[in-house]
């Protein structure tokens, strides 16, 4: 019973979807406003494309971060800071680091990872990146023998 119906409906639904799609081609190439916002979202997607950073300036950057936090010395837990850098495919960021704001200054730490995670997100949109979505824990940290270190498993948000 089911198969004679089928048989009918899905010609009528094929006819239906090309006639809403040749409507929408003749309103479209009829109405000049509608042509304008296409144009120029192609062309802003082709200079994001051509600004995209590539693999070397990634690197460099995260090599700079860690010369910046190089250092993990600290006195009590409290100068303990962790950061997320970097970004998934998926989402999230792709890391997290621990350093100390002891030894290194927060504002330049917090501004260069959050540069890491703009350039990883202009890398991935433009080279169609994936990834295994698997969204990181932020861990804790603490001050143990005047170094920071991570404590995994310690924090109850997820990404």
């Amino acid at each position: 019973m089911r198969y004679p119906l089928l048989a009918i409906l899905f010609p009528v639904l094929l006819t239906a979807c090309s006639d809403n799609n040749e409507q929408a081609e003749s309103t479209a190439t009829s109405n000049k406003l509608v042509e304008a916002p296409k144009a120029v979202e192609i062309k802003n997607a082709e200079e994001v494309t051509k600004a995209a950073p590539d693999k070397a300036t990634i690197s460099s950057a995260h090599e700079q971060l860690k010369q910046l936090i190089d250092d993990p010395s600290c006195d009590n837990s409290s100068q303990c800071k962790v950061l997320p850098v970097g970004s998934r495919a998926c989402g999230g960021p792709s890391s997290f680091i621990v350093y100390s704001s002891k030894t290194a200054n927060t504002a330049e730490v917090e501004k260069l990872a959050k540069d890491i995670t703009a350039l990883e997100k202009q890398f991935n949109a433009a080279n169609d990146m994936m990834s295994i979505c698997q969204h990181l824990t932020a861990p804790g940290a603490q001050c143990s023998e005047n170094t920071c270190v991570r404590i995994e498993g310690s924090a109850a948000s997820v990404y």
